[in-house]
């Protein structure tokens, strides 16, 4: 009997299992103190089920609490793509939140105050049309509260283009009342509202690896690959029937569903080596293949082993090159510091400059040299961490590179496929790249 039983219980529990698998995250587990009947429960929902507010540790919202300066600024910060819960604890945990808000201007140090202190309406818009939509500054109509004339001067701005985008509201009354602080839930609603939801990714997929070189040459030694050697691995790449793209090929299929050639792969080259020119830049006209070049800013011009801007204009004009960056000035690594890695000596607002500025200015010397636009950051020596890919990120690049081997996958419709993107190093593979690309996972048809 209990056999029998067991039997048809079995395939019931696998079944109602599937079932609430099937639910998403942000119903599978309501807050016993947010009923579905509360006025801002799906703005709830969504923003904790992307992240971007926490529950508490025994499961509740606590919609009510007061939401402090620093609270709101995380939560800002992990809707722009800065995870900051992954990089400070203890009573200094704001601090990277800080120094990324600052740096990019969404504050002064006066308006930032006490950051223990709550949150003001007035405040909370500024945040956010500063981080999300400052381009709606000085678009919105006349504002229609009883209470405008409360609003700050220097805040009066922000909250007439967060009014007119629907971000805030005011009260029943008439009121916007800006001075007044933000609760969990309305701190939950505005976000919700600022940052629309990604579109639904599709089911299209495409594996596309990533090879990484660094130098072709007759060196014979360190990361050193003889012409022949890569000549011959590229001929059996098209004899294979990959073709060869650029990296913004890969991001008009995932953001556009632009179609991507057979067997689509790309091939990058780090540091900015002149045999790049010498060797590879050949190799590349006979075959007909593109490569993507990642260069160290300070290397170009001032390195004797690196490529001149005229060779790199040349490469790029041909079309079958294209310059990403690879740091100005943080490749190296030191007693201080492990290239772009903060110094745990250092403050965050020091870090956070230090990443910003250096990024901000190998981006700017590509687009001033060579007149692109950079849109992939190559990590050096593959390290990183979430402050670095907030930081490259925001200021343009929409694919990020590790030294992970592995074939990468990207997915229409998800932007996040394209950050740190698995490469296989082939440096020290001399022998059958395609035997490589088997090693590491890639299907075959």
């Amino acid at each position: 009997m209990f056999h029998r039983i067991h039997r048809r219980i079995l395939p019931l529990a696998l079944a109602l299992l599937l079932a609430l698998s099937c639910i998403p995250a942000a119903y599978a587990a309501d807050f016993p103190d947010v009923p579905k009947s509360h006025w801002a429960y799906s703005y709830i929902h969504d923003a904790v089920s992307r992240g971007l507010v926490q529950r508490y540790g025994d499961g509740r919202f606590r919609p009510q609490d007061a939401v402090s300066v620093q609270a709101f600024l995380s939560m800002v910060c992990r809707a722009d793509g800065l995870d900051d819960r992954q990089l400070q604890s203890g009573s200094n945990w704001a601090d990277p939140a800080a120094a990324y808000g600052a740096y990019f201007g969404w504050f002064t140090p006066e308006e930032l105050g006490v950051r223990t202190a709550p949150i003001t309406r007035e405040f909370a818009a500024q945040l956010l049309i500063k981080a999300f939509r400052p381009e709606a500054v000085g678009q919105g109509t006349a504002l229609s509260f009883r209470d405008q004339t409360d609003i700050s001067p220097v805040r009066l701005p922000y909250v007439r283009a967060a009014a007119a985008l629907g971000i805030v509201d005011g009260y029943a009354d008439g009121t916007f009342r800006p001075e007044q602080g933000l609760t969990r839930a309305a701190a939950a609603k505005l976000i919700s509202r600022c940052v629309p939801k990604a579109a639904a990714s599709s089911v299209k997929s495409a594996q596309v690896p990533v090879l990484m070189y660094h130098d072709v040459s007759y060196l014979g030694r360190g990361y050193s690959k003889t012409p022949e050697v890569f000549e011959r691995q590229m001929q059996e790449l098209k004899d294979a029937g990959f073709h060869t793209v650029f990296f913004s090929q890969v991001i008009d299929y995932v953001e556009n569903g632009t179609p991507l050639p057979e067997k689509p792969i790309v091939i990058t080259f780090d540091d900015g080596y002149a045999t790049n020119y010498t060797y590879v830049y050949p190799i590349l006209q006979k075959l007909g293949m593109k490569i993507e070049l990642s260069t160290i800013g300070v290397a170009i011009r001032y390195a004797d082993w690196g490529l001149r801007w005229d060779q790199i204009r040349e490469m790029v004009n041909s079309g079958l090159v294209a310059i990403e960056p690879h740091t100005y000035d943080l490749h190296s690594s030191t007693a201080a510091r492990t290239s772009m890695l903060k110094n745990p000596s250092e403050s965050w607002a020091d870090y956070v400059t230090l990443v910003g500025d250096d990024t901000r200015k190998v981006l700017d010397q590509i687009t001033t040299e060579v007149g692109t636009t950079p849109q992939v950051f190559t990590y050096p020596l593959g390290k990183y961490n979430a402050m670095t890919e907030a930081i490259v990120h925001r200021l343009g690049c929409k694919v990020s590179l590790t030294t992970k081997d592995g074939v990468a996958r990207v997915v229409q419709g998800d932007p996040s496929s394209l950050r740190l993107m698995d490469r296989i190093g082939m440096d020290f593979r001399n022998g059958s790249v395609v035997s490589v690309l088997k090693q590491f996972g890639y299907k075959f048809n």
